[in-house]
């Protein structure tokens, strides 16, 4: 019994030492790039261009390894895409990594966002890349078994809050393209492109405000805006009762409102000849 301890005891640290992370330098050529990563997150053209000036007068720094998963024998880069576009570019051919042993893809995916949200700040188009890589169905976020809202769950794992993922992902399905290119430009944000598509404009505001009326309340109603109409124009009392009492025609009524701007009409000024206040 001793004896089956001991090996055990063993087997496991050897076990633990294999799936440690360990510091190691690589041939660039010997690292094998995959779409699950390699699309992450885009290159800032800013970054690589000075990027790669440091790295041809200063080499590679440290603290800024390349993040490998050791898989099947091949070395899958998972995250240092740019800096390993720039380290070709300013002209090397081998680059520090740190070697992990992960046990999924999923793992080392989410990994992988943990470390490029944690160095940049999570906003525009870095926010809609890192959302779009997350899986919405079924209440499940790309987060194993782990269950619950999505929006919650990609939340946790971006450092953001559920609300943010939500906004993020309705401007990826309901944006338009020149309100996309605005956020690459970072000339709106996401939430004020998120506040775009939720607005409602004047007419359909005015329109949810208005109550439902019965085709008998609207006729009402139409009559009485016609008939203010006919005295803004001049029409005498009488002459209006005799029109909507004895030859009404209600075409001509319909096509007389079409033309009116009641918001013209009543943001005039009332002269004092006009006012419906008795005189003393």
């Amino acid at each position: 019994m001793t004896f089956n301890l001991i090996t055990n005891s063993i087997k496991n640290k050897i076990e633990n030492i294999h799936k440690a992370e360990q510091k190691k330098s690589l041939k660039i050529k010997d690292i094998t790039l995959i779409p699950e990563f390699e699309k992450l997150l885009t290159m800032d053209d800013s970054v690589v261009s000075a990027m790669t000036e440091s790295m041809k007068t200063e080499g590679f720094k440290p603290g800024h390894e390349l993040h490998i998963w050791a898989y099947e024998g091949k070395y899958i880069l998972v995250d240092g895409h740019t800096r390993r576009h720039c380290a070709m570019k300013a002209g090397l051919t081998s680059v520090p990594c740190i070697i992990h042993h992960f046990e999924t893809l999923e793992e080392a995916k989410k990994y992988a966002i943990r470390e490029q949200t944690d160095r940049r700040n999570l906003s525009g188009e870095a926010l809609l890349q890192a959302v779009a890589n997350f899986n919405f169905e079924k209440g499940k976020g790309n987060a194993g078994e782990e269950k619950g809202k999505a929006s919650e769950i990609i939340g946790k794992q971006l450092g953001i809050s559920s609300k943010t993922v939500e906004k993020a992902r309705v401007v990826l399905k309901e944006a338009t393209e020149a309100q996309k290119e605005a956020i690459r430009k970072e000339e709106l944000s996401v939430n004020q492109v998120y506040n775009q598509i939720r607005a409602k404009s004047p007419i359909e505001k005015q329109n949810s405000a208005e109550p439902k009326l019965s085709a008998k309340e609207k006729a009402f109603i139409d009559g009485i805006r016609y008939a203010i109409s006919q005295i803004n124009s001049g029409t005498e009392l009488k002459d209006l009762y005799h029109q909507t009492t004895e030859c009404f025609d209600y075409s001509k009524m319909t096509a007389t409102l079409k033309g009116i701007d009641f918001t013209a009409l009543f943001s005039k000024e009332v002269p004092e000849s006009q006012s419906f206040e008795s005189e003393e």
